[in-house]
């Protein structure tokens, strides 16, 4: 007889299922600077008397920010679950830098994705126009990391049973 999900093996299949569609709105967000994803172009967006380009800079802050909770919280989760499961131990250290050590994700990425969330920190008190140039800069980190971060992620989750094929969300 299977056993049900956890409320956190749910979580996981939930946050799982939700990061594709945020991803989207995100990579589609950044098209409107061109593929480059121009940082001038950017920035005068976001200093604009027009609502409308501010609004373009203000969908990709908010895509950031969900992005880098909802990666973090896999982590975090994920890791939690395994302990719970009794397939990983309990240890010190970031959720991002104890995936590294598990070999789950490099030591360069669980780096620079935890720069992307401390700049994420730092952005709710920046004041324009640093604030744009560094969130500018961690967009860039999330979507070079992004894609890897959930592969990697899901296939280490399904390999340690901590979720399973078909759990739903």
């Amino acid at each position: 007889m299977a056993r049900s999900p956890s409320k956190g093996q749910r979580r996981l299949a939930t946050l799982l299922d939700a990061v594709p569609s945020a991803r989207e709105q995100l990579f589609v967000a950044v098209e409107e600077f061109d593929p480059d994803f121009d940082m001038t172009a950017f920035v005068l967006a976001a200093q604009s008397s027009d609502a409308r380009e501010r609004n373009k800079v203000a969908v990709i802050e908010r895509g950031y920010e969900v992005l880098i909770n909802w990666l973090h919280e896999l982590a975090a989760r994920g890791l939690a679950e395994g302990q719970r499961l009794g397939v990983i131990d309990k240890a010190p250290g970031s959720p991002w830098e104890r995936l590294a050590a598990l070999g789950v994700i490099s030591h360069s990425s669980a780096t620079r994705l935890q720069e992307a969330k401390e700049l994420r920190d730092v952005l709710a008190h920046a004041y324009p126009p640093a604030g744009w140039k560094a969130l500018h800069e961690g967009v860039l980190t999330l979507t070079a990391e992004l894609d890897r971060y959930i592969d990697r992620c899901a296939g280490w989750l399904a390999d340690e049973g901590i979720l399973r094929p078909g759990d739903p969300p």
